[in-house]
C-alpha cells in the first residue's frame, strides 16, 4: 500500500525499489576485489550496483573501501538500523 501511494504521488524511486526486491541481477562484470574478508560476493557484487542507483548512495564504495572497520563493526550490530 505504501508503495502504490508513494508512486502515486511521484515519490517512489522504482529502480532502488526492484534493487531492494531483488538484488543485482546484472550480469555486469563487477570489481572483482572485495575491500573485506566479511563481505560475501554477492553481497560486494550488490553494493557495487547501490552506487548507480542515484544520488543518494554516491561515495557509498569509496566510504566502505576507507573505513572498513567502521562498515564491519556496524555489520557486527544487533540492531544496526539503531
Amino acid at each position: 500500500m505504501v508503495t502504490m501511494i508513494m508512486d502515486g504521488s511521484d515519490e517512489l524511486n522504482k529502480p532502488e525499489l526492484d534493487f531492494f526486491l531483488n538484488g543485482n541481477v546484472s550480469l555486469d562484470a563487477v570489481e572483482a576485489k572485495k575491500p573485506a574478508e566479511w563481505i560475501t560476493a554477492n553481497g560486494w557484487k550488490d553494493m557495487q550496483r547501490l552506487e548507480t542507483l542515484g544520488d543518494s548512495w554516491s561515495g557509498f564504495l569509496e566510504n566502505l573501501k576507507g573505513s572498513p572497520k567502521l562498515w564491519k563493526d556496524w555489520y557486527d550490530l544487533e540492531a544496526p538500523e539503531q
